[in-house]
């Protein structure tokens, strides 16, 4: 299990999204995360995403992006599953994984659009 030290030591998902075929994002007050979805046939092949400065916001998400792109469904990403996957978050943390998983559900509605 990776920790919120590990993730922010090397966030390999954090990057542009310029291109992704689906974006999605939320907020809540300052903090803000969007998630970039590159697909192929209805598969994730590559996920990045911005964040807020938040350590528990960024880890989320970097797990969040490893775990879509290791095949797993965006509807499969719920909450729960990804605070069980992150260890090291302050309790009072722990709510910015609703956060990215509303970012993810917020992609996955998104039209793709045709190229």
């Amino acid at each position: 299990m990776r920790t919120v030290a590990d993730c922010l030591s090397d966030p390999a998902h954090a990057g542009p999204l310029d291109g992704a075929t689906r974006v999605g994002r939320a907020a809540d007050g300052d903090r803000r995360v969007a998630v970039g979805l590159w697909t192929d046939g209805g598969r994730v092949v590559r996920a990045r995403f911005r964040a807020t400065s938040c350590a528990s916001l960024i880890a989320y998400a970097e797990v969040a992006c490893a775990a879509l792109e290791a095949g797993l469904s965006p509807a499969a990403l719920d909450a729960p599953r990804l605070r069980a996957s992150l260890a090291g978050v302050h309790p009072g943390h722990l709510v910015r994984a609703e956060l990215v998983a509303a970012a993810i559900h917020a992609a996955a509605l998104t039209r793709e659009d045709p190229e």
